[in-house]
């Protein structure tokens, strides 16, 4: 069985390209995290370069690694019972078939993840209490990818906020929400939890501002491709924390770091 025999070497490699532009700190325990001034490493889907994507190993070694997020999608199986799982269906990252709603948790993890060349491992799906629990451990802060499973249900929501709140990580976290009809029905709901959406400031860094600023707690989320210094200076005037996604190259790396935002997310920087 192949087993990831790139990620030494990319680790290698992007741990090098962090040394050349500086290293992102993990979070003190317990800190108020959006008031903070540091610039952390967000895992996108757990730690990719080390362990397959949405697997409990992504986060143990995203703990490990020293991130300071992981970014995860939750959706619920058929018995009721949350999972990470990033597609409808588990057929690209399993060797089983179907929807993910459609099928009972004891189905889901008689299937066994396959890594991105397709080769069979030995994770299988985890549930979300597994991964927030272990998350916990490690003081990872949890990035909810609000556009996978029923935001509009809240007996959806109220699942996922309990487990939040069981495993302690309800106030590190912040949740996804490009919607604007469900990102107002959960402020409703949950009006302490930080929300956010996939804004453009290169765009529509004034209405996007505007929007945030209803909210008691808010993050301003966009690509990096979207986003510049005097756009993040502006974003930052306005008494908002910036977290940038797509950082997946030295030199986007670079920009980022420049720009100075609260979270980088990535698939392969290595802190």
């Amino acid at each position: 069985m192949k087993k990831y025999q790139f990620a030494v070497l990319g680790a290698m490699l992007l741990t090098a390209t962090s040394f050349l532009f500086g290293h992102t700190a993990g979070a003190a325990q317990n800190d108020n995290w959006l008031n903070s001034n540091k610039t952390e490493l967000s895992a996108h889907r757990g730690a990719q370069v080390a362990a397959p994507e949405n697997t409990l190993e992504s986060i143990t070694q995203a703990g490990t690694l020293g991130y300071g997020f992981v970014e995860i999608d939750v959706q619920r199986t058929k018995d009721g019972h949350y999972v990470l799982m990033h597609d409808k269906t588990v057929d690209r990252t399993t060797t089983g078939t179907g929807q993910v709603g459609d099928l009972t948790l004891k189905e889901i993890q008689g299937f066994s993840i396959e890594d991105k060349q397709g080769n069979k491992t030995d994770y299988q799906v985890p549930t979300l209490e597994e991964v927030l629990g272990e998350a916990n451990k490690y003081n990872l802060g949890i990035n909810f990818d609000g556009s996978k499973g029923n935001w509009q249900d809240k007996g959806f929501v109220e699942g996922i906020m309990d487990e939040a709140e069981k495993a302690k990580v309800l106030n590190h976290s912040f949740f996804v929400l490009s919607n604007a009809g469900i990102r107002d029905q959960f402020n409703k709901w949950y009006p302490e939890a930080t929300v956010t959406f996939l804004g453009n400031a290169l765009k529509n860094v004034d209405s996007d501002i505007k929007e945030l600023k209803k909210y008691k707690n808010a993050i301003y989320t966009t690509s990096i491709q979207n986003v510049d210094q005097e756009t993040a200076k502006k974003i930052k005037k306005a008494g908002l924390k910036l977290h940038i996604y797509s950082v997946n190259t030295a030199e986007t790396y670079a920009k980022a770091k420049k720009i100075h935002p609260r979270l980088i997310e990535t698939d392969v920087i290595v802190p």
